[in-house]
């Protein structure tokens, strides 16, 4: 059964015929396989055409699916959601490994900049790395919202020395990654798509993307201090990825703009759609709540 199409009547996959998804095409130019459903950009607009787009950008070796429970909470408060897929995510290891964080910047900032042209305000959320991306286009395109959930500042037992090292001796590490039913989405998705997903990027270790996700990190921390968005930061206080606690110091140290962190009790790295439906409700009406507040 295809939920979200039953709760959403606004949802449509990107397809050829879209014209943003035309604009981002030129970036998936090294891929040879097409995504997995779940991975499929979309957007979710209403019948009369909200005023405010909200772009969402996944993280690090997710895809566009983990943001839908986010994006038909906003598209529910009358917002235009859209959600586009990063380059070399969703498709296989290779295509992944072919990419950068010139791509993945890419097309945010492409996505940005096609909504513009086409809404009143643009409002940018991001998780994971998609946080370090969408504070950089938010410092880039002075937009007036900026959410930011689990976002990858501050990585646990992670260090650019430390990548580089690996990366002299070894390709790839194996990391010991099982699939777990209670996390599931409510977008359109293939049979199995998890162990499919969990296969070709959870269950290893790439030196060379990360040292790409390093460089957006830096990039992320350097536009902190020249953000003028109202902001919100969801974390999860049992995060094994990011360091959230470090991460809340650095953010209240260097955003002067409006600022608001949540930190949820239990809940690990992927707060929009936790497998516990109040928690993961309460990341998700927090940043519908910011987003929809006029102060």
């Amino acid at each position: 059964m295809n939920e979200i199409v039953e709760l959403c009547e606004g949802y449509k996959r990107l397809s050829d015929l879209d014209p943003l998804f035309e604009l981002l095409q030129p970036y998936y130019h090294m891929e040879k396989t097409k995504p997995l459903l779940c991975a499929t950009p979309w957007k979710m607009v209403q019948k009369v055409k909200s005023n405010t787009a909200v772009l969402l950008i996944h993280g690090f070796q997710g895809y566009p699916g983990e943001m839908d429970y986010l994006g038909l909470k906003l598209y529910q408060s009358n917002f235009d959601v859209y959600c586009p897929r990063l380059p070399g995510h969703g498709v296989n290891a290779q295509d992944f490994l072919n990419t950068n964080k010139d791509d993945w910047l890419s097309v945010a900032r492409t996505s940005v900049g096609y909504l513009k042209k086409e809404y009143d305000n643009v409002f940018v959320v991001g998780h994971s790395m998609g946080g370090l991306i969408a504070t950089i286009v938010a410092k880039e395109f002075n937009l007036e919202r900026l959410g930011l959930i689990s976002p990858a500042f501050i990585i646990k037992g992670f260090s650019k020395f430390k990548v580089n090292l690996i990366n002299l001796f070894k390709k790839e590490i194996e990391i010991d990654w099982h699939s777990d039913s209670s996390f599931w989405g409510i977008c359109e998705r293939d049979e199995k798509d998890d162990i499919t997903l969990g296969k070709t990027y959870w269950s290893k270790l790439r030196p060379r993307p990360l040292l790409e996700l390093n460089k957006l990190k830096e990039m992320g921390t350097r536009s902190l201090s020249k953000i003028t968005s109202k902001t919100i930061c969801i974390l999860g206080e049992k995060d094994p990825s990011v360091d959230s606690i470090k991460v809340e110091s650095l953010l209240k140290s260097k955003i002067s703009s409006p600022l608001e962190i949540i930190t949820i009790e239990g809940v690990n790295h992927l707060c929009q759609y936790f497998n516990e439906e109040d928690k993961r409700d309460y990341c998700n009406d927090s940043i519908v709540k910011s987003f929809t507040d006029l102060g």
